[in-house]
């Protein structure tokens, strides 16, 4: 008997997530808001979105295309071996 009472709640509260809807009818609003929220300029979201990108920072520019030039420094100095202890730990102290 104690079983039958936690099944009849259990699937009460399955069931009673597929009734609400409020959520689904929301998303769309909530996702276009969203992308408003996160666009720099709006007046790209509408008109030809085929047409490449115009216009570009300088100083980003010029500092992007410097960071790529740049030479990678030799990294075989770093490398370092990784040391892993397996195993029980000792403590510091005696044993009391």
């Amino acid at each position: 008997m104690r079983y039958a009472h936690l099944f009849v709640l259990v699937s009460a509260a399955v069931l009673s997530g597929c009734a609400s809807t409020a959520v689904k009818d929301d998303f769309g609003k909530s996702a276009a808001q969203m992308i408003r929220a996160q666009t720099s300029n709006p007046t790209t979201l509408t008109g030809n979105q085929d047409r490449p990108v115009e216009g570009l920072d300088p100083d980003l520019a010029n500092m992007a295309l410097e960071s790529m030039r740049k030479d990678n420094p030799d990294r075989t100095t770093v490398k370092r071996d990784i040391l892993i202890n397996v195993g029980t730990q000792q403590s510091g102290g005696g044993t009391q």
